[in-house]
């Protein structure tokens, strides 16, 4: 089939980073022999970029658009490129929510004649689960959803997702297709020495509760156990971090690393013992999966749809993010898992999101949109 992908969000040169989940959907699709087209729309102003830029990445062609709500003109070359690009395609593939919103006005303009393509999309935000979560504004214009009523077949990349969009979409629309999770070339043993070494990926944000992990490794160490935090990831708290890790008399035992890049991510999740985050809000949850993938047990807060694949087998999950909940729990995985091969704990994972894996579920996702289209 011929994939038209239309993201908001996509890797480009100045943020190779930016919303790596969708390329690696790009390249599952790609894996099942469909010819994919990406059109990345980039929204607001001040990018540095000319109105139309056309290339390739990792192998997908790519047209990359500049749409400013403050210049209307750009919306409309944005408009008809897209309109252009939908001829060729037997799918469009739209990843994101604000991908929808550009997508709508081209796509009626071809269904009105009779030419509008089926249409799938695909959703990796918490604000379609918890508006709440984004801002309050988003919680007062979440009514916008109702825009998921478009799609022939729309997909959530976790259970909990699937089943909020499954609200607003056209009947029995919703699937659920997980992300891509890659794990390193090559398995290590946790080491599980004297010395606990715990690693959170994440940015350096309220809603990841960097403090709380930190005030963690203050419980352990007051209770016998020298356990080590390394933050991988960087963000607005981070002096607050530093501070708080002075206070606690923790300095030694809690390293904030940075940002680093994704390919560096998996020696980090290697050299640790346990995966732990207190976060706040996720879906899929990718650092936790990533973690799995390199055979390393997960400690977290149960507060999103990643439980559709972290459980007593490979995590401890909790409900209370208080310092002494979120100790016994590493002190739970520790006990539970420093035997348990690294092997056990990655294979299924990687069985389960292997590009192989997901590409057959887009694979469906596009023939039952073809046949309500």
């Amino acid at each position: 089939m011929k994939i038209l992908v239309i993201a908001t969000w996509y890797p480009h040169d100045e943020n190779p980073a930016e919303a790596p989940f969708n390329a690696d959907h790009v390249e599952a699709i790609r894996r099942r022999g469909h010819e994919v087209r990406v059109v990345h729309v980039r929204l607001g102003g001040g990018l540095p970029m000319p109105g139309i830029e056309s290339g390739v990445w990792d192998g997908t062609p790519v047209r990359r658009i500049l749409a400013d709500p403050a210049h209307p003109r750009t919306l409309l070359r944005a408009l008809g490129t897209l309109h252009r690009e939908m001829a060729w395609a037997d799918v469009i593939h739209t990843m994101a929510f604000s991908s929808i919103l550009v997508t709508a006005p081209a796509w009626a303009a071809r269904a009105v004649t009779g030419r509008g393509p089926a249409w799938v999309h695909t959703e990796h935000w918490n604000g379609v689960v918890n508006p709440r979560s984004v801002s309050p504004l988003w919680a007062k214009l979440s009514g916008l959803r109702a825009v998921l009523r478009l799609p022939h077949v729309v997909t959530g990349v976790t259970g909990q997702l699937a089943v909020e969009m499954q609200k607003f979409a056209r009947p029995r629309a919703a699937m659920t297709i997980p992300c891509v999770v890659k794990g390193p070339a090559n398995l290590t043993a946790a080491t599980f020495g004297p010395v606990l070494q715990v690693v959170a990926v994440g940015g350096l944000i309220a809603r990841k509760r960097p403090k709380e992990a930190i005030e963690a490794i203050a419980w352990l160490r007051d209770r016998g156990t020298d356990a080590r935090l390394t933050w991988v990831g960087e963000g607005p708290l981070r002096e607050e971090c530093q501070e708080l890790a002075g206070a606690l008399a923790l300095t030694e035992r809690v390293r904030l690393v940075g940002s680093v890049k994704p390919a560096e991510v998996a020696a980090y999740l290697s050299e640790a013992d346990l995966f732990f985050l207190p976060t706040a809000q996720e879906n899929f949850f990718t650092s936790a999966a990533e973690a799995l993938a390199a055979g390393r047990a997960v400690v977290a807060t149960r507060v999103g749809g990643f439980s559709d694949y972290a459980n007593d087998a490979n995590s401890r999950l909790v409900n209370d993010p208080a310092p002494e909940v979120l100790g016994r729990a590493i002190l739970d995985a520790s006990a539970a898992f420093k035997t348990v091969p690294a092997e056990v704990i990655a294979d299924p994972i990687r069985a389960r999101f292997s590009p192989d894996a997901v590409g057959e579920l887009f694979d469906r996702a596009y023939v039952a949109a073809l046949a309500r289209a």
